[in-house]
């Protein structure tokens, strides 16, 4: 299938994110990927927007401030800034119909978030971290890690409120041996989640955190990750 590869670059504050859009011909579905904290970037979406593509799903993803082609100063970001940006990339694109996004880690956070100022059709959240709503405007820091580490910070969450009220399609999915992420956190928002259209939560047996390193020595394991995606966004 014949895919063009589109780079964008939209405005938000001082910041320029930078991301590339994934045409395909005849999409079924477009989706918006966000990656997470760390060194992560839009980059490692590569493989995944890779397999969607191949089955005419278009996929955009950037890089928030402090991140991959972005740049730019971490500390300069927070919670609430990262939202921000992402919801200025959906109205630069005229995302906002029928909206089909896809958080990982602490793009899940970010994820539920829109979903409670915009409306989602489609809600994915993968290995989703969550946060405290103290933290949500604590620039990245030694501020916001002391915040974070309290213990079950995360239970003062006001994304367990956002997707109780979430109406749409719903994936969650979660690592087994996940040391970042606590086992409770994806198994609330499932219970929590009374009101969407469809559930399904989506285990990755013997998975930690780092999802490419296990899905490199299991690649049966990604096949299956794959297909739910796949499942959930057409």
């Amino acid at each position: 299938m014949k895919r063009l590869i589109e780079d964008f670059m939209v405005r938000c504050g001082t910041a320029h994110l930078r991301g590339q859009r994934w045409h395909c011909n005849s999409p079924k579905r477009t989706v918006l990927l966000m990656h997470g904290a760390g060194t992560s970037s839009s980059k490692g979406f590569y493989s995944l927007q890779t397999y969607l593509n191949s089955h005419s799903v278009e996929t955009i993803a950037f890089d928030f401030l402090g991140h991959g082609h972005t740049g730019g100063n971490l500390q300069h970001s927070s919670l609430e800034r990262r939202t921000e940006q992402a919801l200025a990339v959906i109205h630069k694109l005229d995302l906002q119909e029928g909206l089909n996004i896809m958080g990982f880690s602490m793009g899940a956070h970010n994820a539920l978030h829109i979903a409670s100022q915009i409306s989602v059709a489609r809600l994915g959240l993968a290995i989703p971290a969550i946060y405290s709503e103290k933290a949500e405007t604590l620039k990245f820091g030694p501020s916001f890690s002391s915040c974070i580490r309290q213990y079950r910070s995360w239970e003062h969450s006001k994304c367990f409120s956002i997707i109780q009220h979430f109406k749409g399609k719903l994936l969650i999915i979660s690592a087994e041996k996940d040391m970042i992420i606590p086992a409770e956190i994806p198994c609330k928002l499932i219970e929590y989640a009374q009101n969407c259209l469809a559930a399904e939560h989506h285990c990755i047996r013997q998975a930690g955190h780092d999802l490419e390193t296990h899905f490199s020595e299991y690649p049966h394991s990604r096949h299956l990750a794959l297909n739910s995606i796949l499942r959930w966004i057409t």
